[in-house]
């Protein structure tokens, strides 16, 4: 499932590329990259290096032009996903999205997203699913057609510490991920018990029924 290209790159597909800027040893954040025919989409900016020293090079190095980003969708506050918002923005001139009980505290929003809305991120056409307990507005995007299920801290594992809600608001939204036909998973970090980011297969099932059973516990 993907290959690596480097350190920081995985190909997933053709078109879709995660970059993951090493946090400390094992740890890392993700960043999807989309490149379409004639639009790249992105999920989540990482931090101002990441989007100098990481994002903006590999759309460089597709031999791609910036101002063809054309939508950021954030997935959550949080200051490892959204603080390379800016040199994005002031870089390719994208649309900046969240949900709507995210926008107040993420700079710069350019557009309010809802649940059961649709984003384009490249070619590609994503539901946005609300899914809180990790953030209040928290999301994770769904395209449909391919079963590529974009989860971010959704599904955290054994990250207790990452419930920041209610737990049964928590259990409620992970649920609601288990009604999708998902063939292919991808959070932002190598959250236990899976040890990896991108999943595939039962392996999917297993970890949000993980996640499940951790908070039903706490």
């Amino acid at each position: 499932m993907g290959y690596l290209i480097d350190m920081t790159v995985e190909r997933v597909t053709d078109d879709l590329y995660v970059v993951k800027h090493e946090m400390r040893p094992g740890w890392y954040c993700s960043v999807l990259v989309f490149f379409g025919e004639k639009q790249i989409g992105i999920v989540d900016s990482g931090f101002e290096e990441t989007a100098r020293e990481m994002i903006l090079p590999l759309i460089k190095e597709q031999g791609r032009k910036l101002e063809e980003v054309d939508l950021l969708v954030n997935t959550h506050r949080d200051g490892d996903h959204i603080k390379g918002n800016q040199v994005i923005k002031d870089q390719t001139g994208a649309t900046i999205a969240a949900h709507r009980l995210e926008a107040e505290a993420i700079p710069d929003v350019d557009r309010v997203l809802e649940d059961g809305e649709m984003v384009v991120l490249g070619d590609r056409s994503f539901k946005v699913i609300h899914t809180p307990g990790h953030r209040p507005g928290a999301i994770c995007l769904y395209e449909e057609e391919t079963g590529l299920l974009v989860t971010d801290d959704v599904v955290c594992g054994t990250r207790e510490d990452l419930i920041r809600m209610d737990k049964e608001i928590y259990i409620d939204s992970l649920k609601k991920l288990l009604t999708l036909d998902a063939v292919t998973m991808i959070m932002a970090h190598p959250f236990e018990p899976a040890g990896k980011s991108i999943l595939g297969g039962k392996e999917i099932e297993e970890m949000i029924e993980a996640s499940i059973e951790i908070a039903e516990n706490l």
